[in-house]
């Protein structure tokens, strides 16, 4: 886990990924998040330990309000897609780093597909793509790609060795 903190751009990468998750549940109107920085656990169902990269987590995702469910699905799906696709822009060999991101949403989506009242059902696939353009034209706007880097170098301070 060191040797990829210490990689030669690979932090200033992830906290773009991360400043995207924030600026985009900014727009939910998500103020407060939990800041974790780089750690080990240990973990005893594998008798070793675990890394874990620094990442923020948003605190209170409000609940969708009647009426407005798909808005709301579509703006957690931007702020889920939003790492990955700031993280290719800055480095385009990336995979983003958002598979466990996509894997959330997905697994949301699936949920609340079981809901017999849900007349049409998510394709989670179809949005996430959907996102990940959005947030693609969004950050093509260098006022935007300056604010989220105005983001990620705050996030920086609590994200370095």
């Amino acid at each position: 886990m060191l040797a990829k903190l210490t990689a030669p751009g690979f932090i200033t990468v992830l906290c773009a990924h991360e400043a995207a998750h924030l600026v985009y549940f900014n727009i939910m109107g998500i103020e407060k998040f939990d800041i974790f920085p780089a750690r080990l656990e240990f973990d005893p169902t594998i008798n070793d330990y675990k890394g874990h990269l620094p990442a923020i987590q948003p605190l209170n995702i409000p609940d969708w309000a009647p009426g407005d469910f798909w808005d709301w699905l579509f703006k957690i799906a931007r702020a889920l897609a939003a790492g990955g696709v700031a993280s290719r822009k800055l480095m385009p060999s990336s995979d983003g780093g958002d598979t466990d991101d996509k894997e959330r949403f997905a697994i949301a989506c699936a949920e609340y597909n079981k809901d017999p009242q849900m007349k049409t059902k998510i394709d989670s696939k179809e949005m996430w793509a959907e996102a990940q353009l959005q947030v693609t034209r969004d950050l093509e706007n260098p006022k935007n790609m300056d604010a989220l880097n105005r983001e990620a170098a705050k996030l920086r301070v609590h994200f370095v060795l």
